[in-house]
């Protein structure tokens, strides 16, 4: 992640929402250079092909998500979404960090643009027959967990 924001909590919520590092600007092209090479030493098959948690599977190669035989297709923004839930396995992601996750620091989005995506996410498990649901963890974010939880 290439940014202004420099603050401690802005550092945070990006490797959270799943960046890989996180540089502020002003940078020295060096230092951007040694990172990005450090990156690609990495291993790809560190990379999972398939995220699972309690039987819900998101392909992010695919750009799917299933639950037993059923399967969707997720939008560029509902599968960056899936990945950060499925990566916290039931904890708590922040609004924040979905966003970021979703459409980036940069992206003008509506304000309400992550409610609709976990409207039309919440439609999509059912249509899969998902026993998880999306949990709204008032004032705090977002997590997958059983239905019958009242939050």
């Amino acid at each position: 992640m290439l940014t202004a924001r420099d603050a401690l909590r802005d550092r945070v919520d990006g490797l959270e929402a799943g960046a890989d590092d996180y540089l502020s600007k002003p940078f020295a092209m060096e230092e951007l250079l040694a990172r990005v090479r450090a990156l690609l030493r990495r291993t790809p098959s560190l990379q999972p092909n398939e995220l699972v948690h309690r039987g819900l599977r998101v392909v992010p190669d695919a750009g799917c998500m299933g639950f037993g035989d059923e399967v969707v297709t997720l939008s560029p923004a509902e599968l960056q979404i899936m990945v950060c839930l499925l990566r916290a396995n039931g904890q708590t992601v922040t609004r924040r960090s979905l966003e970021q996750a979703a459409w980036g620091l940069t992206d003008a989005v509506t304000p309400n643009a992550l409610d609709v995506a976990m409207h039309r996410l919440r439609k999509k498990l059912a249509a899969i027959g998902c026993d998880l649901a999306l949990l709204n963890i008032r004032g705090h974010g977002f997590a997958l967990g059983d239905r019958d939880v009242a939050v």
